[in-house]
């Protein structure tokens, strides 16, 4: 249920960096008031820790909270791995024609 969440939210977000709009995605479902099992599941496992210049770090609260953010990691990684795959099949061979060949 969290991934079909996160998947949701990639869809709607497509153009940017998977991997970005996980720091997005959780920083808002962990910062809000909890509306929904996966919002009270995040906010249990999962710690936003910020230093002085403002930069985020997302910690889990528990092993099973380090998993969920490897996990959810893992899975931001093979959406981005997915979309230049389908970038790449929806290529014609002619636009690669001018690339040059560094085997030679």
């Amino acid at each position: 249920m969290i991934l079909k969440e996160f998947s949701d939210f990639l869809k709607e977000n497509e153009n940017k960096s998977s991997v970005s709009l996980l720091f997005v995605w959780l920083k808002l479902k962990i910062e809000t008031p909890a509306k929904s099992n996966v919002d009270r599941i995040l906010q249990k496992e999962i710690y936003i820790a910020k230093n002085k210049s403002g930069t985020s770090l997302f910690i889990g609260k528990s092993p099973s909270g380090r998993n969920l953010i490897q996990s959810l990691y893992n899975f931001a990684l093979s959406f981005e791995q997915q979309k230049m795959s389908r970038w790449i099949h929806n290529q014609k061979a002619n636009n690669f024609k001018n690339c040059k060949n560094n085997d030679t």
